[in-house]
Protein backbone atom coordinates (compact mmCIF):
# COMPACT_ATOMS: atom_id res chain seq x y z
CA UNK A 1 0.00 0.00 0.00
CA UNK A 2 3.04 2.72 0.66
CA UNK A 3 4.31 2.18 -3.11
CA UNK A 4 0.83 2.26 -4.16
CA UNK A 5 0.82 5.67 -2.34
CA UNK A 6 3.82 6.93 -3.50
CA UNK A 7 2.88 6.68 -7.03
CA UNK A 8 -0.09 9.08 -6.37
CA UNK A 9 1.54 12.50 -7.51
CA UNK A 10 1.14 10.75 -11.22
CA UNK A 11 -2.49 10.25 -11.06
CA UNK A 12 -4.10 13.58 -11.30
CA UNK A 13 -6.14 13.14 -13.24
CA UNK A 14 -7.71 10.10 -11.65
CA UNK A 15 -7.89 12.17 -8.66
CA UNK A 16 -10.41 14.75 -10.15
CA UNK A 17 -13.65 15.15 -8.81
CA UNK A 18 -12.85 16.38 -5.25
CA UNK A 19 -16.75 17.08 -3.94
CA UNK A 20 -18.12 20.54 -3.31
CA UNK A 21 -14.69 21.95 -4.89
CA UNK A 22 -15.56 26.04 -6.91
CA UNK A 23 -14.89 23.75 -10.38
CA UNK A 24 -16.69 24.03 -12.96
CA UNK A 25 -19.34 21.90 -13.84
CA UNK A 26 -18.21 20.41 -16.66
CA UNK A 27 -15.25 19.39 -14.83
CA UNK A 28 -16.88 17.87 -11.64
CA UNK A 29 -17.70 14.74 -13.87
CA UNK A 30 -14.09 12.28 -14.77
CA UNK A 31 -13.76 12.79 -18.49
CA UNK A 32 -11.60 9.72 -18.67
CA UNK A 33 -13.25 6.71 -17.36
CA UNK A 34 -11.99 4.05 -15.51
CA UNK A 35 -11.75 0.77 -17.75
CA UNK A 36 -8.71 -1.75 -16.24
CA UNK A 37 -8.35 -3.27 -13.36
CA UNK A 38 -4.62 -1.06 -13.53
CA UNK A 39 -6.97 1.66 -13.50
CA UNK A 40 -8.96 0.67 -10.00
CA UNK A 41 -6.14 -0.19 -8.44
CA UNK A 42 -4.78 3.42 -9.05
CA UNK A 43 -8.15 4.88 -7.94
CA UNK A 44 -8.73 3.45 -5.01
CA UNK A 45 -4.91 4.24 -3.91
CA UNK A 46 -6.56 8.23 -4.58
CA UNK A 47 -8.98 7.29 -1.52
CA UNK A 48 -6.11 6.31 0.60
CA UNK A 49 -4.76 9.46 -0.54
CA UNK A 50 -7.31 11.36 0.79
CA UNK A 51 -7.47 9.79 3.62
CA UNK A 52 -3.84 9.72 4.30
CA UNK A 53 -4.25 13.63 3.94
CA UNK A 54 -5.86 13.99 7.41
CA UNK A 55 -3.07 12.78 9.21
CA UNK A 56 -0.38 14.37 7.59
CA UNK A 57 1.12 17.74 8.52
CA UNK A 58 1.98 19.80 11.46
CA UNK A 59 -1.18 21.39 11.72
CA UNK A 60 -3.62 18.45 10.77
CA UNK A 61 -7.17 17.10 11.31
CA UNK A 62 -5.98 14.46 13.43
CA UNK A 63 -4.23 16.89 15.48
CA UNK A 64 -7.71 18.86 15.86
CA UNK A 65 -9.28 15.60 17.35
CA UNK A 66 -6.19 15.25 20.00
CA UNK A 67 -7.41 19.45 20.82
CA UNK A 68 -10.79 19.27 21.20
CA UNK A 69 -11.12 17.42 24.46
CA UNK A 70 -8.95 17.76 27.68
CA UNK A 71 -6.18 16.38 26.45
CA UNK A 72 -4.14 19.06 26.37
CA UNK A 73 -3.91 22.61 27.65
CA UNK A 74 -6.69 25.00 26.32
CA UNK A 75 -5.43 27.39 24.65
CA UNK A 76 -2.92 25.56 22.79
CA UNK A 77 -3.09 25.67 19.14
CA UNK A 78 -1.95 27.19 15.79
CA UNK A 79 -2.88 29.29 13.03
CA UNK A 80 -5.04 27.06 11.50
CA UNK A 81 -6.78 25.62 14.68
CA UNK A 82 -7.33 28.29 16.56
CA UNK A 83 -10.13 28.19 19.52
CA UNK A 84 -10.43 24.20 19.08
CA UNK A 85 -8.70 23.46 22.28
CA UNK A 86 -10.58 25.66 24.31
CA UNK A 87 -13.67 25.95 22.25
CA UNK A 88 -13.60 29.41 20.77
CA UNK A 89 -13.75 28.12 16.83
CA UNK A 90 -15.87 28.59 14.67
CA UNK A 91 -16.71 28.76 10.89
CA UNK A 92 -13.52 29.56 9.82
CA UNK A 93 -11.03 27.82 11.01
CA UNK A 94 -9.05 26.30 8.41
CA UNK A 95 -8.24 23.02 9.71
CA UNK A 96 -11.92 22.31 10.20
CA UNK A 97 -12.36 23.21 6.40
CA UNK A 98 -9.50 21.36 5.40
CA UNK A 99 -10.83 17.57 7.00
CA UNK A 100 -14.15 18.44 5.58
CA UNK A 101 -12.59 18.52 2.49
CA UNK A 102 -10.86 15.46 2.57
CA UNK A 103 -13.27 13.67 3.87
CA UNK A 104 -15.94 14.69 0.88
CA UNK A 105 -12.88 14.03 -1.74
CA UNK A 106 -12.73 10.67 0.08
CA UNK A 107 -16.43 10.35 -0.83
CA UNK A 108 -16.64 11.41 -4.32
CA UNK A 109 -13.44 9.26 -5.12
CA UNK A 110 -15.18 6.54 -3.83
CA UNK A 111 -18.30 6.72 -5.41
CA UNK A 112 -16.48 7.06 -8.98
CA UNK A 113 -15.17 3.52 -7.86
CA UNK A 114 -18.80 1.94 -7.22
CA UNK A 115 -20.31 3.72 -10.53
CA UNK A 116 -18.02 2.39 -12.72
CA UNK A 117 -16.21 -0.63 -11.59
CA UNK A 118 -18.30 -3.17 -12.58
CA UNK A 119 -18.03 -2.66 -16.19
CA UNK A 120 -14.35 -2.57 -15.55
CA UNK A 121 -12.03 -5.30 -17.30
CA UNK A 122 -10.43 -7.35 -14.70
CA UNK A 123 -7.92 -10.30 -14.91
CA UNK A 124 -8.62 -11.52 -11.47
CA UNK A 125 -12.46 -11.19 -10.31
CA UNK A 126 -11.69 -11.24 -6.73
CA UNK A 127 -9.65 -7.87 -7.20
CA UNK A 128 -12.66 -6.05 -8.40
CA UNK A 129 -14.53 -7.40 -5.31
CA UNK A 130 -11.68 -6.17 -3.18
CA UNK A 131 -11.15 -2.71 -4.29
CA UNK A 132 -15.21 -2.90 -4.20
CA UNK A 133 -14.84 -3.44 -0.79
CA UNK A 134 -12.17 -1.28 0.00
CA UNK A 135 -14.28 1.64 -1.28
CA UNK A 136 -17.47 0.70 0.40
CA UNK A 137 -15.16 0.67 3.73
CA UNK A 138 -13.64 4.10 2.64
CA UNK A 139 -16.68 6.04 2.09
CA UNK A 140 -18.19 4.02 5.46
CA UNK A 141 -15.36 5.79 7.37
CA UNK A 142 -15.86 9.45 5.94
CA UNK A 143 -19.61 9.27 6.36
CA UNK A 144 -19.03 7.63 9.94
CA UNK A 145 -16.35 10.65 10.81
CA UNK A 146 -18.81 13.38 9.11
CA UNK A 147 -21.40 12.50 11.33
CA UNK A 148 -20.03 12.23 14.69
CA UNK A 149 -18.49 15.53 13.88
CA UNK A 150 -21.00 17.95 11.84
CA UNK A 151 -23.98 15.98 12.14
CA UNK A 152 -26.30 14.62 9.49
CA UNK A 153 -25.47 14.52 5.98
CA UNK A 154 -25.96 14.87 2.46
CA UNK A 155 -26.23 11.46 1.08
CA UNK A 156 -24.81 10.99 -2.08
CA UNK A 157 -23.74 7.31 -3.63
CA UNK A 158 -23.29 8.42 -7.59
CA UNK A 159 -21.53 10.52 -9.75
CA UNK A 160 -23.53 13.88 -9.52
CA UNK A 161 -23.26 17.79 -11.42
CA UNK A 162 -22.33 20.46 -9.04
CA UNK A 163 -25.91 21.71 -9.95
CA UNK A 164 -26.80 18.43 -9.01
CA UNK A 165 -25.21 18.51 -5.58
CA UNK A 166 -26.19 21.72 -4.48
CA UNK A 167 -29.91 20.58 -4.56
CA UNK A 168 -29.57 18.01 -1.73
CA UNK A 169 -30.17 18.40 1.55
CA UNK A 170 -28.48 17.55 4.39
CA UNK A 171 -30.02 14.30 6.25
CA UNK A 172 -30.71 12.99 9.70
CA UNK A 173 -27.78 12.01 11.49
CA UNK A 174 -29.10 8.63 11.81
CA UNK A 175 -29.79 8.62 8.32
CA UNK A 176 -26.15 8.88 7.75
CA UNK A 177 -25.16 6.53 10.17
CA UNK A 178 -27.62 4.15 8.29
CA UNK A 179 -25.35 4.84 5.19
CA UNK A 180 -22.24 4.28 6.48
CA UNK A 181 -23.72 0.94 8.62
CA UNK A 182 -24.54 -0.30 4.97
CA UNK A 183 -21.58 0.35 3.38
CA UNK A 184 -19.31 -1.02 6.20
CA UNK A 185 -21.51 -4.11 5.71
CA UNK A 186 -20.87 -4.27 1.71
CA UNK A 187 -17.33 -3.61 3.04
CA UNK A 188 -16.92 -7.17 4.93
CA UNK A 189 -19.01 -9.12 2.88
CA UNK A 190 -16.12 -8.27 -0.23
CA UNK A 191 -12.81 -8.12 1.58
CA UNK A 192 -10.01 -10.44 2.44
CA UNK A 193 -9.49 -12.01 5.57
CA UNK A 194 -6.02 -10.19 4.93
CA UNK A 195 -4.03 -9.73 1.89
CA UNK A 196 -1.96 -12.23 0.21
CA UNK A 197 1.00 -10.14 -1.59
CA UNK A 198 3.35 -8.36 0.20
CA UNK A 199 2.68 -4.76 -2.15
CA UNK A 200 -0.85 -5.02 -0.35
CA UNK A 201 0.44 -4.57 3.08
CA UNK A 202 -1.27 -1.49 5.14
CA UNK A 203 -4.48 -2.19 2.72
CA UNK A 204 -8.15 -2.44 4.53
CA UNK A 205 -9.50 -6.06 5.26
CA UNK A 206 -12.69 -7.65 6.36
CA UNK A 207 -11.58 -7.07 10.09
CA UNK A 208 -10.25 -3.85 9.68
CA UNK A 209 -14.19 -2.87 8.08
CA UNK A 210 -15.32 -4.88 10.77
CA UNK A 211 -14.02 -2.83 13.53
CA UNK A 212 -15.01 0.57 12.09
CA UNK A 213 -18.75 -0.88 11.57
CA UNK A 214 -18.37 -1.54 15.91
CA UNK A 215 -16.84 1.44 16.32
CA UNK A 216 -20.38 2.96 15.06
CA UNK A 217 -22.47 0.81 17.08
CA UNK A 218 -20.64 2.24 20.09
CA UNK A 219 -21.00 5.53 19.17
CA UNK A 220 -24.90 4.58 19.13
CA UNK A 221 -24.99 2.83 22.17
CA UNK A 222 -25.88 -0.58 19.88
CA UNK A 223 -23.24 -2.80 22.10
CA UNK A 224 -24.81 -6.10 21.37
CA UNK A 225 -24.33 -5.33 17.60
CA UNK A 226 -20.81 -4.22 18.48
CA UNK A 227 -19.56 -6.86 20.67
CA UNK A 228 -21.01 -9.36 17.79
CA UNK A 229 -17.83 -7.51 15.00
CA UNK A 230 -15.66 -7.48 17.90
CA UNK A 231 -15.44 -11.23 18.66
CA UNK A 232 -15.17 -12.03 15.10
CA UNK A 233 -11.75 -10.25 15.09
CA UNK A 234 -10.67 -11.50 18.19
CA UNK A 235 -11.62 -15.28 17.59
CA UNK A 236 -9.46 -14.31 14.06
CA UNK A 237 -6.45 -15.21 15.52
CA UNK A 238 -4.79 -12.30 13.00
CA UNK A 239 -3.97 -9.70 15.86
CA UNK A 240 -2.52 -9.75 19.35
CA UNK A 241 -1.47 -6.91 21.78
CA UNK A 242 2.33 -6.19 21.84
CA UNK A 243 4.75 -7.17 24.41
CA UNK A 244 5.57 -3.71 24.72
CA UNK A 245 3.58 -0.71 24.33
CA UNK A 246 6.10 1.72 22.51
CA UNK A 247 5.76 -1.05 19.91
CA UNK A 248 2.34 0.17 19.06
CA UNK A 249 3.67 3.82 17.70
CA UNK A 250 7.31 2.49 16.54
CA UNK A 251 8.08 2.30 12.93
CA UNK A 252 9.52 -1.36 12.79
CA UNK A 253 5.73 -2.76 13.94
CA UNK A 254 3.99 -0.44 11.28
CA UNK A 255 1.29 -3.48 10.05
CA UNK A 256 1.72 -5.70 12.78
CA UNK A 257 -0.27 -7.81 14.89
CA UNK A 258 -1.58 -4.83 17.06
CA UNK A 259 -2.68 -2.70 14.05
CA UNK A 260 -6.17 -3.34 12.52
CA UNK A 261 -6.28 -0.13 10.65
CA UNK A 262 -3.34 2.45 10.18
CA UNK A 263 -3.04 5.22 8.00
CA UNK A 264 -0.02 4.32 6.05
CA UNK A 265 3.58 6.63 5.40
CA UNK A 266 6.46 5.68 4.30
CA UNK A 267 10.32 7.36 4.84
CA UNK A 268 13.28 7.54 2.32
CA UNK A 269 12.32 10.83 1.05
CA UNK A 270 9.84 9.24 -0.85
CA UNK A 271 7.07 12.04 -0.84
CA UNK A 272 4.80 9.85 1.52
CA UNK A 273 6.40 10.71 4.92
CA UNK A 274 4.71 12.69 7.59
CA UNK A 275 5.16 15.82 9.39
CA UNK A 276 2.88 16.04 11.85
CA UNK A 277 5.21 14.16 13.97
CA UNK A 278 7.81 16.75 13.98
CA UNK A 279 5.02 19.16 15.13
CA UNK A 280 4.65 17.20 18.24
CA UNK A 281 7.87 18.98 19.97
CA UNK A 282 8.17 22.84 20.68
CA UNK A 283 10.37 25.20 18.42
CA UNK A 284 14.06 25.50 20.05
CA UNK A 285 13.90 22.44 22.21
CA UNK A 286 17.03 20.98 21.00
CA UNK A 287 19.66 22.30 18.53
CA UNK A 288 20.14 21.69 15.11
CA UNK A 289 22.28 18.08 14.70
CA UNK A 290 22.17 16.91 17.83
CA UNK A 291 22.31 12.82 18.16
CA UNK A 292 20.98 12.83 21.35
CA UNK A 293 18.06 15.06 20.61
CA UNK A 294 14.59 13.11 20.98
CA UNK A 295 14.04 13.77 16.86
CA UNK A 296 16.71 15.21 14.69
CA UNK A 297 14.86 18.29 14.27
CA UNK A 298 13.18 21.30 15.39
CA UNK A 299 9.89 21.45 16.53
CA UNK A 300 7.32 24.17 15.68
CA UNK A 301 6.01 26.78 17.67
CA UNK A 302 2.77 25.28 17.65
CA UNK A 303 3.33 22.19 19.54
CA UNK A 304 1.18 21.15 21.73
CA UNK A 305 0.83 20.73 25.42
CA UNK A 306 -0.07 18.47 27.71
CA UNK A 307 -3.04 19.50 30.61
CA UNK A 308 -1.84 18.89 34.13
CA UNK A 309 -5.29 17.13 34.80
CA UNK A 310 -4.58 14.34 31.99
CA UNK A 311 -0.45 14.33 33.69
CA UNK A 312 -2.27 13.76 36.88
CA UNK A 313 -3.97 10.21 35.69
CA UNK A 314 -1.12 8.45 35.15
CA UNK A 315 -0.67 6.15 37.71
CA UNK A 316 2.96 5.63 39.53
CA UNK A 317 5.32 3.20 37.67
CA UNK A 318 2.52 3.23 34.41
CA UNK A 319 5.08 2.59 31.55
CA UNK A 320 2.98 4.52 29.30
CA UNK A 321 3.81 7.93 30.71
CA UNK A 322 7.12 7.92 29.58
CA UNK A 323 6.61 5.98 26.00
CA UNK A 324 3.86 8.90 25.96
CA UNK A 325 4.90 12.19 27.18
CA UNK A 326 7.96 14.20 28.17
CA UNK A 327 8.68 16.33 30.93
CA UNK A 328 11.70 18.71 31.87
CA UNK A 329 12.22 19.74 28.46
CA UNK A 330 15.31 21.95 28.00
CA UNK A 331 13.98 24.64 25.16
CA UNK A 332 16.25 27.27 23.56
CA UNK A 333 18.64 26.19 26.74
CA UNK A 334 16.17 26.46 29.00
CA UNK A 335 14.20 23.52 31.28
CA UNK A 336 10.38 24.17 30.92
CA UNK A 337 9.32 24.04 34.39
CA UNK A 338 5.54 22.70 34.45
CA UNK A 339 4.74 21.71 30.49
CA UNK A 340 4.75 18.26 29.33
CA UNK A 341 4.84 17.49 25.50
CA UNK A 342 3.93 14.61 23.43
CA UNK A 343 6.19 12.20 22.24
CA UNK A 344 3.78 9.05 21.66
CA UNK A 345 4.96 8.73 18.05
CA UNK A 346 8.32 10.22 18.24
CA UNK A 347 9.59 6.64 18.05
CA UNK A 348 11.75 5.45 15.17
CA UNK A 349 13.66 3.02 13.53
CA UNK A 350 14.15 4.80 10.80
CA UNK A 351 15.64 8.24 11.45
CA UNK A 352 13.72 11.37 9.21
CA UNK A 353 16.03 12.76 6.85
CA UNK A 354 13.51 16.08 6.63
CA UNK A 355 10.41 17.26 8.96
CA UNK A 356 8.02 15.25 6.57
CA UNK A 357 9.99 12.06 6.32
CA UNK A 358 8.40 10.29 8.74
CA UNK A 359 8.08 6.42 8.32
CA UNK A 360 5.53 5.50 11.35
CA UNK A 361 2.02 4.81 10.53
CA UNK A 362 -0.83 6.26 12.79
CA UNK A 363 -3.50 4.41 13.98
CA UNK A 364 -6.91 4.40 13.29
CA UNK A 365 -7.88 0.63 15.72
CA UNK A 366 -5.51 -0.87 17.35
CA UNK A 367 -6.36 -4.42 18.47
CA UNK A 368 -6.01 -2.91 22.16
CA UNK A 369 -9.38 -0.91 21.28
CA UNK A 370 -10.76 -3.60 20.15
CA UNK A 371 -10.41 -6.23 23.27
CA UNK A 372 -11.29 -2.33 25.51
CA UNK A 373 -14.43 -1.91 23.38
CA UNK A 374 -15.20 -6.08 23.91
CA UNK A 375 -14.49 -5.41 27.43
CA UNK A 376 -16.81 -2.17 27.39
CA UNK A 377 -19.34 -4.02 25.74
CA UNK A 378 -19.68 -7.37 28.03
CA UNK A 379 -19.86 -5.07 31.38
CA UNK A 380 -23.06 -3.15 29.53
CA UNK A 381 -24.57 -6.28 28.86
CA UNK A 382 -23.90 -6.91 32.42
CA UNK A 383 -21.33 -6.67 35.06
CA UNK A 384 -19.87 -9.96 35.92
CA UNK A 385 -17.39 -9.88 38.89
CA UNK A 386 -13.94 -11.12 37.93
CA UNK A 387 -14.75 -12.13 34.02
CA UNK A 388 -13.83 -11.68 31.36
CA UNK A 389 -14.36 -7.33 31.14
CA UNK A 390 -11.51 -7.99 33.97
CA UNK A 391 -9.05 -10.38 32.41
CA UNK A 392 -9.25 -8.05 29.15
CA UNK A 393 -8.99 -4.71 31.60
CA UNK A 394 -5.94 -6.09 33.46
CA UNK A 395 -3.95 -7.42 30.29
CA UNK A 396 -4.13 -3.78 29.66
CA UNK A 397 -2.75 -2.68 33.09
CA UNK A 398 -0.27 -5.65 33.22
CA UNK A 399 1.41 -4.46 29.94
CA UNK A 400 1.90 -0.62 31.69
CA UNK A 401 3.09 -2.23 34.57
CA UNK A 402 -0.11 -1.67 36.84
CA UNK A 403 -1.68 -3.74 39.22
CA UNK A 404 -4.63 -5.43 38.30
CA UNK A 405 -8.40 -4.76 39.23
CA UNK A 406 -10.23 -7.15 41.76
CA UNK A 407 -13.92 -7.05 42.21
CA UNK A 408 -13.32 -5.50 45.62
CA UNK A 409 -12.16 -2.50 43.99
CA UNK A 410 -14.56 -2.48 41.06
CA UNK A 411 -17.94 -4.04 43.19
CA UNK A 412 -20.62 -2.92 40.00
CA UNK A 413 -21.55 -2.30 36.33
CA UNK A 414 -21.18 1.31 37.39
CA UNK A 415 -17.21 1.10 38.98
CA UNK A 416 -16.22 -0.72 36.26
CA UNK A 417 -17.40 1.91 33.62
CA UNK A 418 -15.48 4.55 34.94
CA UNK A 419 -12.38 2.42 35.45
CA UNK A 420 -12.51 1.36 32.00
CA UNK A 421 -13.16 4.97 30.86
CA UNK A 422 -10.18 6.12 32.52
CA UNK A 423 -7.98 3.13 31.25
CA UNK A 424 -8.98 4.45 28.06
CA UNK A 425 -7.76 7.75 28.46
CA UNK A 426 -4.25 7.11 29.39
CA UNK A 427 -4.28 3.78 26.67
CA UNK A 428 -5.11 6.09 23.71
CA UNK A 429 -4.46 9.50 24.77
CA UNK A 430 -3.36 11.18 21.66
CA UNK A 431 -4.29 9.01 19.13
CA UNK A 432 -7.56 11.73 18.48
CA UNK A 433 -10.23 8.78 20.39
CA UNK A 434 -10.71 10.94 23.89
CA UNK A 435 -13.10 13.36 22.28
CA UNK A 436 -15.07 10.92 20.29
CA UNK A 437 -15.49 9.11 23.48
CA UNK A 438 -16.55 11.67 25.51
CA UNK A 439 -19.34 12.34 23.09
CA UNK A 440 -20.64 8.62 22.55
CA UNK A 441 -20.06 8.56 26.58
CA UNK A 442 -22.90 11.49 26.85
CA UNK A 443 -19.98 13.34 29.62
CA UNK A 444 -17.89 15.71 27.45
CA UNK A 445 -19.68 18.99 28.76
CA UNK A 446 -18.72 17.82 32.25
CA UNK A 447 -15.58 16.32 31.46
CA UNK A 448 -14.78 19.77 30.07
CA UNK A 449 -16.50 22.05 32.78
CA UNK A 450 -13.88 20.24 35.14
CA UNK A 451 -11.00 20.41 32.81
CA UNK A 452 -11.71 24.37 32.27
CA UNK A 453 -12.36 24.99 36.05
CA UNK A 454 -8.36 24.59 36.61
CA UNK A 455 -6.06 27.66 36.47
CA UNK A 456 -4.04 25.63 33.53
CA UNK A 457 -6.99 26.07 31.33
CA UNK A 458 -8.55 29.25 31.81
CA UNK A 459 -9.73 28.84 35.55
CA UNK A 460 -13.77 29.54 34.32
CA UNK A 461 -12.77 31.62 31.25
CA UNK A 462 -13.95 28.96 28.80
CA UNK A 463 -17.17 26.48 28.77
CA UNK A 464 -18.36 23.93 26.48
CA UNK A 465 -21.76 25.27 25.56
CA UNK A 466 -24.37 21.76 24.58
CA UNK A 467 -24.72 22.84 20.90
CA UNK A 468 -20.54 22.46 20.68
CA UNK A 469 -20.86 18.44 20.33
CA UNK A 470 -20.74 18.88 16.81
CA UNK A 471 -18.48 21.26 15.09
CA UNK A 472 -19.53 24.16 13.31
CA UNK A 473 -19.92 23.62 9.18
CA UNK A 474 -17.06 25.42 7.69
CA UNK A 475 -18.36 28.44 6.19
CA UNK A 476 -16.97 28.33 2.66
CA UNK A 477 -18.70 25.19 2.48
CA UNK A 478 -22.22 27.26 3.35
CA UNK A 479 -20.88 30.21 0.85
CA UNK A 480 -21.43 27.85 -2.03
CA UNK A 481 -24.91 27.46 -1.81
CA UNK A 482 -28.04 29.49 -2.70
CA UNK A 483 -30.35 27.90 -0.40
CA UNK A 484 -29.41 28.07 3.28
CA UNK A 485 -32.66 25.15 3.60
CA UNK A 486 -30.35 22.73 1.51
CA UNK A 487 -27.14 22.86 3.86
CA UNK A 488 -27.92 24.98 7.13
CA UNK A 489 -25.45 25.65 9.67
CA UNK A 490 -25.62 23.93 13.27
CA UNK A 491 -27.45 25.05 15.49
CA UNK A 492 -25.64 27.74 17.87
CA UNK A 493 -22.81 28.70 15.51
Amino acid sequence: MKRILIILSLLLPLAACDFLNPQPEDAYTVSVSYKTQDDFEKAVAGVYDSQQKLYAGAECWFRAMILRGDEVRAGTGGSSSTGISNFLDDAKVPVLAAGWQYLWQMISRANMILCRIDEGDFKLEERRDFIKGEAYALRAWAYYTLCWQFGGMPLITSELSLKEVRTIPRSEASETFDLAEGDYKRAIALLPDRWEDADDTGRITKYAAMGGLARLYMFRSEFAKARFYLKQIIDSGLYDMEEQYVDCFLDSHDNGKERVWEVQFSGGLSGEGNTFISGLLPEGYNKEGDVNALMPFNGYSTAMRIALDLMACYEPGDIRKSVSTVQNLVIAGVKEPVYSYIIKYVHYSYRPQARDDWANNLPILRYTDVLMLYAECLNEDGYSAGGEAFRILNRVRARAGLPPYTSAELTNQASFRTALQEERRIEFAFEGLRWQDLLRWGIAQDAMTDHFSLADNGNGTYRMNDYQVLFPIPYDELSRYNDDTVMKQNPGY
